[in-house]
C-alpha cells in the first residue's frame, strides 16, 4: 500500500530534502534572494497579459540570480496559448538558469493553472488548495459554453501529461484533470489508467482504490495533492509577522513573513528576503494594452481616423489618432511577441501604397485595392496570434487547441471590424456633412482661386440650387469638388465615393455646404 506520515504538513519522503539541496543553491554568509511571481487573477483569468508579466518577470530574475522562485497560484485558468508560453518559459528557465521553481497554491489552480503548477520543479499547496478540473471549454456562437471536441482534448491531455512526466509525476492523474472519460485507480502502490469500469478490480485481497470515476473531472485537494505525489509539501496554517505597506509597495520583505518559510529546509535558508518583481510603468501598459477590450478600441480609434482623414484630406488630426492607434497596436504585438517583423513590414508597405494611391493618385484603383490587402494582412497577423500552429483533422472535423485560439481571437477582430463599420455609417450620416461646415481643413488651398472660376462657398447667393445637376471634378470620397453650370464648387456626398466624371445632383444645401448625390 501506499504509506505517507505526515508531520507539521511534511511529507516523509527522505528523497525530498535531497532533491531540495540538489537544485536549491543558497549562500551561508551572503544575503539570499527569493523571486516571487504572483499570478492571483480569479476574476479575470490567465491571459496574453499575464503572459507579457511572467516574460517581464523571468527577464528581470535572470539578472537578479535568485536562489529560487515562487510561483504564487490562485487562478481559476484562462487562455490555453498563453498558459503554455508561461508553463515552456519557467521550464525553460529552471532548465537553462538553474534556478527552479516552486509553486505555491494559495488556494486555487484550476485548468490552465493546474498546467503552470506541472511546470514547475516543486510544488506545495495551503491546506484549502485545490488542483485540476482542467477540461477545455468553448464558447459558442450565443454564448453558451460547450465541451471541446476529442481532438482538442487529446491535444491539452498529452500536454498536461508531458509536463507532469517532466518533473517525474504521474501523467495518468493530470491526464484526469483534463479528461472526464478516463478511469484511475491505485492498483499495487501506483496509481494506473483503466480502459473500462469492467476492468477495476473489487475483489480481495487486494482490490482496487478508485481515485477517479468515468464521466468526473479529476480535482484535488491539498491532502490528494500530497498523496497522490503531485504536490511536495502541505503548508498548514500559520501565524504570520505582517508584511508593512512600505514592503509591499517596495516588493521586498523578509521570507520569514511568508508561509513556505515556515518549513524545515526553508528555514535553513539564511538571510533569505523575497525580491517580488514590481512592474514598471511601461510593462504596465503594456499590459493594459494587452486587455483585448483596449486593443478594439484601438482598431475603431484607426478605423475612424482613417475614414475622417480620406473625407477631409489634410485635415492632421484624424490622421494623428489613427497613427497613433496604430502604433499602440504594434508596439503592444510586439511586447507580447505576438507580432513578427513579417507583420509588421506587411502593414508599413500596405499603409504607404494606401496613402500614395489616395493621395496621388486621382482615383482608388488596383494599388489601393493591394495596399488595403496587405495593411489587413498585417493588421490581422498582429490580432490573430497563432495561425501558423493551427490544425484540422478532417476525420474529426475540428480545430486543434491553437485553432480554437485562433477563433476566439478571429471573433473579436471580426467583431472590432463590423463594430468599425457601424461608426464610420453613423459619421457619414450625420456628422461628416456637419464638419464639413466648420472646418476649415477640407479642399482649401491656392488652387481655389476665384480667376480660376472656383467658388468657395462663402455666399449662399452664389449656391446651386437644390436639383441642380453637374459632375465630379475630383472624386468625392465624400469631399471632393464638383461643376455645375461651367463653376467649380466644394462639395460633398452623404459618406458614399462618387468618382471623377460621375453625374451629380445637388440633394442638400447645409450653410455654405454642398451635398450631392449620383444622379440616377
Amino acid at each position: 500500500m501506499f504509506l505517507l506520515v505526515f508531520f507539521n504538513g511534511y511529507c516523509d519522503d527522505p528523497s525530498l530534502e535531497e532533491k531540495l539541496k540538489d537544485h536549491i543553491h543558497f549562500s551561508q554568509d551572503q544575503p539570499n534572494t527569493v523571486g516571487l511571481i504572483k499570478i492571483d487573477d480569479r476574476t479575470s483569468g490567465i491571459s496574453e497579459a499575464t503572459w507579457l508579466y511572467v516574460k517581464k518577470s523571468l527577464e528581470y530574475y535572470k539578472k537578479t540570480r535568485p536562489a529560487f522562485i515562487i510561483l504564487e497560484l490562485n487562478t481559476p485558468g484562462g487562455e490555453v496559448f498563453a498558459a503554455q508560453k508561461i508553463s515552456d518559459a519557467l521550464k525553460e528557465f529552471d532548465t537553462q538558469e538553474g534556478i527552479p521553481t516552486v509553486a505555491f497554491i494559495n488556494n486555487w489552480a484550476i485548468s490552465a493553472g493546474a498546467m503552470l503548477a506541472y511546470s514547475t520543479r516543486f510544488i506545495t499547496a495551503v491546506k484549502d488548495a485545490s488542483m485540476g478540473a482542467a477540461e477545455p471549454i468553448l464558447m459558442g456562437n450565443t454564448g453558451e459554453t460547450k465541451e471541446a471536441s476529442e481532438k482538442v482534448n487529446s491535444a491539452i491531455r498529452s500536454d498536461f501529461a508531458s509536463r507532469a512526466r517532466f518533473y517525474d509525476r504521474n501523467p495518468y492523474i493530470a491526464e484526469g484533470m483534463v479528461d472526464k472519460d478516463i478511469i484511475l485507480v491505485q492498483r499495487d502502490g501506483k496509481v494506473i489508467k483503466l480502459n473500462n469500469e469492467n476492468e477495476i478490480r473489487t475483489k480481495d485481497p487486494d482490490p482496487d482504490i478508485i481515485v477517479k470515476n468515468k464521466g468526473k473531472l479529476l480535482t484535488f485537494n491539498a491532502e490528494d495533492l500530497l498523496k497522490y505525489n503531485v504536490a511536495n509539501l502541505l503548508l498548514l496554517p500559520k501565524k504570520l509577522e505582517p508584511i508593512t505597506p512600505e514592503e509591499q509597495e517596495k516588493g521586498q520583505w523578509p521570507a520569514r513573513k511568508t508561509l513556505l518559510f515556515q518549513e524545515p529546509f526553508f528555514k535553513t535558508i539564511p538571510n533569505a528576503a523575497i525580491d517580488a518583481y514590481q512592474m514598471d510603468w511601461k510593462t504596465r501598459f503594456f499590459v493594459f494594452l494587452a486587455n483585448p477590450i483596449v486593443t478594439s478600441i484601438l482598431m475603431l480609434g484607426l478605423m475612424a481616423g482613417i475614414y475622417l482623414e480620406m473625407s477631409f484630406p489634410g485635415a492632421t488630426l484624424p490622421a494623428t489618432i489613427g497613427f497613433i492607434c496604430l502604433f499602440l497596436i504594434v508596439i503592444s504585438n510586439l511586447s507580447l511577441q505576438i507580432a513578427g517583423w513579417l507583420e509588421v513590414i506587411l502593414l508599413i508597405t500596405g499603409l504607404a501604397v494606401l496613402i500614395f494611391d489616395l493621395t496621388i493618385l486621382p482615383t482608388f484603383g488596383l494599388l489601393g485595392i493591394i495596399g488595403a490587402i496587405l495593411f489587413l494582412a498585417g493588421l490581422a497577423g498582429m490580432m490573430i496570434p497563432g495561425i501558423g500552429s493551427v490544425n484540422f483533422d478532417i476525420d474529426t472535423q475540428s480545430l486543434n487547441a491553437a485553432g480554437i485560439a485562433v477563433l476566439e481571437r478571429l471573433a473579436w477582430f471580426s467583431a472590432t471590424i463590423l463594430l468599425g463599420i457601424v461608426l464610420i455609417m453613423i459619421l457619414a450620416r450625420f456628422f461628416t456633412p456637419k464638419m464639413t461646415a466648420w472646418s476649415r481643413f477640407v479642399l482649401s488651398g491656392h488652387e481655389q482661386d476665384a480667376s480660376q472660376g472656383y467658388i468657395a462657398g462663402v455666399d449662399t447667393a452664389h449656391l446651386p440650387q437644390v436639383g441642380s445637376k453637374g459632375k465630379v471634378m475630383a472624386t468625392l470620397r465624400p469631399a471632393g469638388k464638383v461643376v455645375i453650370n461651367n463653376v467649380i464648387y466644394d462639395a460633398i456626398s452623404p459618406g458614399n465615393f462618387i468618382d471623377k466624371g460621375e453625374d451629380i445632383v445637388v440633394a442638400q444645401l447645409n450653410g455654405s455646404v454642398i451635398i450631392v448625390n449620383k444622379a440616377k
